[in-house]
C-alpha cells in the first residue's frame, strides 16, 4: 500500500511541474494586443499635432512638443513606437520633416515617401497613403491653408472735385485716403486708400473705398482726402 501511495505522488509530482511550466510558456508565447487609439486624431497624446501620415508599415505623428518639434513613429499593428526631435523643412515639392531615434536610425517623410535610414543597411522607403495637416489641406501633395470665411467689408463711395475752374493735366493721378485722424499725438490711420489715373479725364472723379466695420470708432474722425499729384 505505501509503495502504491509513494508511485502515485511520483507521477503527480513529475506531471505538475511539466503543467505548470506548459501554462507559463503559453501565457509568454500570446501576442501583445495592439493599441486600439486613432493615430491621425490621437497620436501625439497631450501635445498638439502639426501632421500626421499613414504610410504602407507605419503612423507617422509630428507633434509640437514643449521646446521642438517631436516626430513619433508607431508600427501599423499599433506597437514598436519611437519618439525624437524633429526638424520641419519647406522645399520646393513641399513640406519635410526629418530626425534620427535614440537607437541611431534616421527617418525622412514628406506628402510622398517616408525614408528610414539605417545604420547598418540600405535605406528602406514606403509610400505615403494619407497625409493630413493640422489648419491645412493638402492639394497636389503640397500643404495650403484651409479657406477662410472673407471678413465683412464696407464700402465709402463718392467723387472728387473742386471749385476752381482749372483743367487737371493729361497725366494728373488722383489718390483717396480714408484715415483715422482723431490721435492728434500719433499718425493717422490708413484704413483704405484707392489711386485712380485720370488720364485725361476731368472731375467730378468717382472713387470706392473699402474697409473693415470692427475698426470703426463713431466717435472718431475718419474723413476722405483727395490728393492731386
Amino acid at each position: 500500500m505505501r509503495s502504491l501511495i509513494a508511485s502515485t505522488l511520483a507521477v503527480l509530482s513529475s506531471v505538475l511541474p511539466l503543467t505548470t511550466i506548459a501554462k507559463a510558456q503559453e501565457t509568454e508565447m500570446q501576442p501583445l494586443e495592439p493599441l486600439t487609439i486613432n493615430f491621425e486624431k490621437q497620436g501625439c497624446g497631450r501635445f498638439k499635432q502639426e501632421a500626421y501620415y499613414r504610410t504602407e508599415f507605419h503612423f507617422v505623428n509630428i507633434c509640437r512638443g514643449e521646446a521642438n518639434l517631436q516626430m513619433v513613429v508607431t508600427d501599423n499593428d499599433g506597437l514598436g513606437r519611437e519618439r525624437f526631435a524633429a526638424e520641419k523643412q519647406t522645399r520646393p515639392d513641399g513640406i519635410q520633416y526629418s530626425g534620427t531615434s535614440d537607437r541611431g536610425i534616421g527617418y525622412a517623410i514628406n506628402s510622398k515617401t517616408f525614408t528610414i535610414n539605417f545604420t547598418d543597411q540600405r535605406p528602406s522607403q514606403e509610400a505615403v497613403k494619407k497625409v493630413a495637416f493640422t489648419g491645412l489641406a493638402i492639394t497636389g501633395g503640397n500643404p495650403k491653408p484651409v479657406s477662410q470665411p472673407k471678413p465683412i467689408r464696407a464700402t465709402v463711395t463718392g467723387v472728387v472735385t473742386y471749385r476752381q475752374q482749372i483743367a487737371l493735366p493729361p497725366g494728373a493721378v488722383v489718390e483717396v485716403k480714408l484715415q483715422d485722424v482723431s490721435r492728434a499725438d500719433a499718425a493717422a490711420i490708413v484704413l483704405d486708400s484707392q489711386t485712380v489715373q485720370t488720364n485725361g479725364k476731368q472731375v467730378p472723379i468717382p472713387f470706392t473705398l473699402k474697409y473693415d466695420p470692427t475698426q470703426i470708432n463713431p466717435s472718431h474722425t475718419l474723413p476722405c482726402l483727395p490728393v492731386f499729384q
